[in-house]
Order: C-alpha cells, then structure tokens, then sequence
C-alpha cells in the first residue's frame, strides 16, 4: 500500500507542469505554424521580446491586443519618420514640396554614400518624374519605407503574445509568459 502512494505522490509535483505543458501546447496550435515553431525552437528569446512589450508598452504589468496594435503603429511611425528625414532636411523653404534645387542643395553637403542614397529615395519617391516631391508623393514614399522596414512575420509574433493569456482576461504578463516559456523549455 505504501508503494502506490509513494509513487502517486512522486507523480502530484510533475502534473501541474504537465498540465501547464499541455496548455502551452494548446496556445501554440492556435498560432500559424511558422510562428509556434520561432516560439518552440527559441521560447527564451520570445520571453526576452513579449516581456519587453510588455514593460515598454503595456499597462499595469501586462498588455492587451491595443497595446501591441499601438507599438506596431510606434514603429511604423519611427521607419515612416526616418524615410522622411533627408527630405525635410532639404525642404529649404519649408513649404511642405522638395523641388530639384532644393535636393541638389542639400545633396552638395553629404558624404558620397548619403548623397547617392539621397538621390536614389528621390527618385523612388517621386512617382510623376517631374523633379518635385510633392507632400502625397513624401507621404505615399514614407508609407513604402515603413512597410519595407517592418517584417509581417516579426509583427506575427508580437500578436501571438496574447495566446499566452493564461488566466483569459485579455491582458498577458511577463509571469504569464515566464510560465509558458518555462514550460517550452522543460517539454
């Protein structure tokens, strides 16, 4: 009789982590398969990444499907405001439009390297040809760079923080997603 208690006993300590092995697997099915297979071949590097979000965009130690759609916008908004710098550089009359001159100014002052890429997004962004960038040809350029910049993949990954929600509230934790990759890392 001691013997089968013994053994169920040293059974009790490895359920809750079989089960929690279970729910985590569970989670990932949910995910497509490419991402659930970024998660399980490095669970402590998503750790690193969802916990991340988490302190840098979430609320009261946790996040929700608005705080990840609004870090995606964040960075959207950084790649759109980086393909945009030269350009405002080289607004010289600040009227919103980047004609030739201004560009041809500006170009002058740059290292070979800056001023070839200078005239290369120039030329990529002014769609008409007419050697003006007009503020719909810096937007329509800004919204390329921005979506050439980030990866739908990484995006991806950052939304499959939320299958992790282990008590269903909406809202993940950093602790929410420690146990998870815990019990990634032991399965």
């Amino acid at each position: 009789m001691i013997r089968p208690l013994l053994a169920l006993f040293l059974l009790l300590p490895a359920l809750p982590a079989t089960a929690q092995q279970a729910d985590v697997q569970t989670a990932l099915a949910t995910l497509p398969p490419d991402v659930a297979e970024r998660i399980a071949a490095r669970p402590d590097r998503f750790a690193d990444t969802a916990i991340d979000l988490i302190h840098g965009h979430g609320t009261g130690g946790a996040i929700d499907a608005a705080g990840i759609d609004r870090a995606l916008a964040l960075d959207r908004a950084f790649f759109r405001t980086r393909a945009l710098r030269s350009f405002h550089e080289s607004d010289l009359d600040a009227d919103g439009a980047v004609a030739l001159p201004e560009i041809t100014a500006r170009a002058a002052t740059l290292t070979p390297p800056a001023r070839a890429r200078l005239l290369r997004d120039r030329d990529a962004a002014d769609t008409d040809a007419d050697g003006t960038l007009t503020p719909d040809e810096l937007r329509a350029h800004a919204t390329a760079e921005a979506a050439r910049a980030t990866r739908p993949e990484d995006e991806a990954l950052l939304r499959a923080i939320l299958a992790f929600d282990g008590d269903g509230d909406g809202r993940v934790t950093a602790a929410e997603i420690r146990q998870a990759t815990d019990a990634l890392s032991q399965g």
